[in-house]
């Protein structure tokens, strides 16, 4: 013992004084005073591709990518046009609203990366003037309009103008949308924003194919004062209504869909939009798993990656719901025949193509992600307790196979009739009694005289 003590070497303390005094003063992260619009995490590009999911293709919104080349017909002709046709022509508010952005500068400068700095404060007020104008005019008169004048916008440009709103690197402070709404008499522009972004929401009213109907979004009330931009007001109403999860989740066997078909478990949709719920209940021996519907096309991949990016930049680690459920998803799709499950019981609205392609969707997105440790455990815990009930295995594998080919049980019926019918003949023939027929025939025979 006194040997090993003997072996120890000796520190030289003065070796080490850097590090003691980084660790004795060492005090916590400084924190921002608002929230600043992230770029997409590392870990998101290098997986994705960074310029087909994150990149703006039509118009820059912010000043990330103002001045790209690819976007200058949006900058240097509807961006002006549509700001003079949303003021009416009125010289004197665009001016007002000018000098009152002028103002709110170096609290816009926060929002953002210290990247923009190269910007004058001029530059940035421009860029926020322009491009809120920009989005309040495209939603009121050109999503919004019944009349389906597009003012120069063709249905292509459309498209991917919806999509660029919804990027994480392509985002304006909803404080400027508020300061351009105060000089553009509209009572009703919180509706049509909700509006909006429900319109947006992954989960559209055409995606019923099961006969279950969503109750209409609600879109009356004001916009939360403490949403900053609209990828996040999307991301708030996707996710709302959010349950009490106490528990955080365990460790469960069960895989995918069609395994969880085996043990008697059947998929319906829900009728909630909201990612943030999933519901479990049982039926007798059998069980029924409710999940928030949604629509798959070309759109969904990005804006599944941006939400995603948004919720690995948010403070606020309990809210990653759409990561959540994109990990959900994953887990229960190993392949297209479980799509095919989902998408015949209106779960999944498949508008991409074949169900291997939405089957490599998911888990190409997931691949990597972390969900929010406490998301649906009270579902998932009921999920594993049915799944792992030795009870109800025979019985559900039963039925699942007789679901999936009827002839062996008919043929199984029809061996199981044949017996029953054989065995009550002999049963007759044996010990049966004797018809009215017979007994006058034999009392004839016996009192006959020749």
């Amino acid at each position: 013992m006194s040997d090993s003590i003997d072996n120890i070497p000796i520190i030289e303390e003065s070796n080490y004084d850097d590090l003691f005094r980084k660790i004795l003063k060492a005090e916590s992260p400084p924190s921002r005073k608002t929230r600043i619009f992230p770029r997409v995490p590392i870990t998101l590009k290098e997986h994705t591709d960074h310029e087909k999911y994150f990149v703006p293709k039509f118009v820059s919104l912010g000043p990330y990518h103002h001045g790209k080349p690819n976007l200058q017909l949006v900058e240097d002709f509807f961006k002006p046009l549509y700001a003079n046709k949303l003021f009416n022509g009125n010289q004197e508010s665009i001016r007002r609203l000018c000098h009152s952005l002028a103002k709110m500068v170096p609290t816009l400068r926060e929002y953002y990366e210290d990247d923009v700095d190269h910007l004058s404060d001029d530059e940035l007020t421009k860029i926020m003037l322009l491009d809120g104008c920009f989005i309040l005019f495209f939603i009121k008169h050109i999503y919004l309009n019944s009349e389906k004048d597009y003012f120069g916008l063709k249905s292509h440009q459309i498209m991917f103008t919806q999509q660029d709103m919804f990027l994480l690197e392509n985002q304006i402070p909803y404080l400027v949308l508020t300061e351009v709404m105060n000089f553009v008499s509209d009572e009703f522009w919180d509706l049509k924003i909700k509006r909006f972004i429900d319109d947006n929401i992954l989960a559209a009213e055409r995606c019923r194919v099961s006969g279950a109907k969503l109750p209409k979004p609600q879109v009356d009330g004001p916009v939360p004062a403490t949403i900053n931009h609209l990828l996040e007001l999307l991301q708030a109403r996707l996710t709302k209504d959010k349950p009490r999860e106490i528990f955080p989740n365990d460790r469960y066997t069960f895989r995918n869909v069609n395994e969880l078909q085996e043990e008697g478990v059947h998929f319906k949709p829900s009728r909630t939009r909201s990612l943030a719920q999933i519901k479990f209940y049982k039926c007798g021996i059998f069980a029924n798993i409710e999940l928030p519907p949604i629509t798959v096309d070309e759109s969904t991949k990005p804006m599944l990656l941006n939400l995603v990016a948004y919720e690995m930049c948010s403070n606020d680690t309990h809210e990653s719901f759409v990561t959540s459920y994109i990990c959900l998803l994953d887990s229960l799709i190993d392949h297209a025949e479980d799509v095919k499950v989902l998408r015949r019981a209106g779960i999944l609205d498949n508008q991409l193509g074949s169900d291997e392609e939405v089957a490599g969707l998911f888990n190409e997105i997931g691949k990597g992600l972390v969900p929010n440790s406490f998301a649906y455990s009270a579902a998932r815990t009921a999920i594993q307790k049915h799944y792992e009930s030795k009870s109800n295995t025979w019985i559900s594998q039963l039925k699942y196979e007789y679901i999936k080919s009827r002839w062996p049980f008919v043929a199984l019926f029809a061996g199981l009739l044949g017996l029953f019918l054989g065995s009550v003949q002999t049963y007759f023939s044996v010990f049966g009694v004797q018809s009215h027929c017979e007994s006058l025939c034999l009392y004839l025979k016996k009192h006959h005289q020749p």
